[in-house]
């Protein structure tokens, strides 16, 4: 595996695993612990999902935590959990277990000292995305958008390749319940605002796990602590959480000449 972290290469997972900050780990429930685990000891699976989208050869970079600032305003850079690279395509692709839904765009840019400055923001996201798609993007038809969505969208094209935009969600959640259907109709919605562009695939990719023992030993840890991080990060060293049982991938159809 051709890997990276934060732009720096790393010989392994392990390195990589070492290099994430202590409060990532600090919930056994986080989708980062799951995403690891998928890359340390689901191989053949992660394998197949890349295949999947495009990007299965050898030569593929997987750089984790990939940064993209917005080319306007003054704000945090996007981190996208995971960017594909090769040759002249790239697939960014963001994982979700428990996380609950992020905030809309609305919400986002009535926050914070300047509300100018976060639609500058936003105008610089939209405009990596309009080289992309056949309409006219206007900010304030984004307001419902979740605006997570929309910068990992924008990170996929800073490149300036042939992109596309991949969720994965581990599935079932830890009580058992079934995840994604939300998930799906968001990345629907903004796919809409985006006119459903044919050269710009979205999807959402359902992985299915299983917890092994390793992972039922840290399963009610406290969530938050610095020891909680440490006892996570062991068991990811140690052995597989989790069976990587299959993935269901879903193209995300959305509605052309609908965006406004």
């Amino acid at each position: 595996m051709n890997l990276f972290y934060k732009g720096q290469q790393v010989s392994s997972i392990d390195e990589a695993l070492g290099r994430y900050p202590q409060d990532e780990f600090a919930s056994p429930t986080r989708s980062t612990v799951a995403l690891v685990s998928l890359l340390k000891h689901g191989e053949s699976l992660w394998n197949r999902i890349t295949e999947s989208l495009g990007t299965g050869d050898a030569s593929c970079e997987v750089r984790l935590e990939y940064q993209v600032m917005s080319p306007r305003g003054r704000g945090k850079p996007s981190h996208t959990d995971i960017m594909l690279i090769q040759g002249n395509r790239s697939v960014a692709i963001e994982c979700k277990w428990t996380e609950p839904r992020y905030e809309t765009v609305a919400n986002w840019l009535t926050q914070g000292e300047s509300p100018a400055n976060r639609r500058e923001v936003m105008g610089g996201w939209l405009s990596l995305l309009q080289p992309y798609v056949h309409n006219q993007l206007q900010l304030d038809h984004f307001g419902e958008a979740v605006y997570q969505t929309v910068h990992r969208a924008a990170s996929a094209c800073v490149t300036g390749r042939i992109a596309a935009l991949a969720y994965i969600q581990f599935c079932p959640l830890p009580n058992g319940a079934d995840a994604g259907s939300r998930l799906r109709g968001d990345l629907d919605h903004l796919y809409t605002l985006l006119g459903a562009p044919e050269r710009f695939p979205f999807w959402l990719v359902e992985v299915v796990i299983r917890p092994t023992e390793g992972f039922e030993r840290i399963r009610n840890l406290t969530k938050g602590l610095p020891a909680t991080a440490d006892a996570v990060r062991s068991a990811l060293c140690d052995g597989p959480l989790f069976e990587f049982e299959d993935f269901r991938p879903h193209r995300i159809a959305g509605q052309r000449g609908a965006s406004a």
